[in-house]
This record gives structure tokens, sequence and C-alpha cells, in this order.
């Protein structure tokens, strides 16, 4: 099988899904920018995988491969669809977890294939619960992919009523809770925004 996959040029690990594809007898061919169905058709894709994309995939694409092209994200949907799910399932206490879904035109609206919830602790910082949250992703697509190899996906609708959507502007505000960027620990986050927030109401 030619599997496209798609990511950022600044993502870590670029080449730890694209490996593990690989090892089961498939090409993978990793792109960070924009494509379109032309491009499909020159290199014979038959699956694509996304992975920490910027971008959405138009109509033309989903319609050449129905059912062949899913998405990695990094939160437990329906909550916290779009920018910074690890954040905002700590934020706002949603469930926290990891998700493989079908892509649809929506933004992490597709049917749901598979998916992983876990905890965190007070004591790990954010980017520590990043990590652990990227291990788990990378788990589920492993189990994913020898169950199925692509063929034949199972899936359930989400709840697009449920669950909520952030954009990367959305993370400005919060900013100041994080005195050590993403090396902030939860608990120190939950402290200072308590603070902000009683200076506020004084």
């Amino acid at each position: 099988m030619k599997i496209l996959y798609i990511t950022n040029a600044e993502a870590e690990n670029k080449l730890e899904i694209p490996s593990f594809l690989e090892s089961k007898g498939n090409k993978v061919e990793i792109v960070t920018r924009r494509f379109c169905v032309q491009d499909l058709i020159n290199q014979r894709i038959d699956f694509i995988v996304s992975d920490k994309t910027r971008f959405l995939l138009g109509k033309e694409i989903l319609d050449y491969l129905p059912n062949k092209i899913i998405n990695l994200h990094p939160s437990f949907l329906p909550w916290g669809r779009g920018y910074h799910p690890n954040f905002w399932s700590i934020a706002k206490n949603f469930p926290h977890g990891v998700t493989i879904h079908k892509i649809d035109e929506g933004i992490d609206t597709g049917e749901i294939i598979a998916q992983s919830r876990f905890s965190y602790f007070s004591h790990e910082t954010f980017r520590d619960t990043y990590y652990r949250q990227r291990k788990y992703m990378v788990d589920l697509f492993r189990t994913f992919w020898n169950d199925s190899q692509g063929l034949e996906i199972k899936s359930f609708p989400q709840d697009k009523q449920s669950g909520n959507l952030f954009y990367r502007k959305d993370i400005e505000p919060q900013m100041i809770y994080l005195k050590s960027g993403w090396d902030t620990r939860i608990i120190d986050f939950f402290s200072i925004r308590q603070e902000y927030t009683k200076i506020k109401q004084d």
C-alpha cells in the first residue's frame, strides 16, 4: 500500500509512525505542505494518515479516497477539537485521551475509529502530559493498524452536539498562567489562575 503521511514541518518524531508503517510492508511518502488530487493520482496514493496537520483537506481529496483518510488527534473527542487539545482538556477538566478518526469536511468531527482515555497528575508539567499523550497515540495507532491494515475500517459517529472547538488564538489569554511555558506544572497553573481570578474580583 502507498501511504501519504501528512504532518507539519516542526513536528517532533516525524518518522515514528512512517517507520512503523514501512515495517509492515507499506511505502510511505511524508508531506508537510498542501497538495491536490492530482498529486495523489501521480503518486498512486492508497491511504492518507494525518498527524499534527495544520491545514484542512478539501472535499475533492476526501471524495477521491473515501474512508481511506484518517487523523490522529490528541484529545478524547468530541472534547478538545482544534488547537492545543492537551492544554484545554486539563484547563477545562474535560476527558483526557487520544483519538483516531476519519476525516470529514469539519474540524475533528469525523467518525471515531479508536480512542484511549487516561489521567494526568497534578505534579506533571503540560509538556510531561503531552509526551505521555503522544506515546498513547502511537500505541493506539499501532494497535489499530495491526488489526485493520487500513482495510474495512469500523467507526461510529461523533456526537456533534457535544464537545467543543478551540482555535489557535484561544490560547493567547491563557499564557499568563503558564509562567514556565509548557514546563509549568499543572498544580502551579491552577494556583496562578486562581490568584489572578481573585485579584480581578477584588
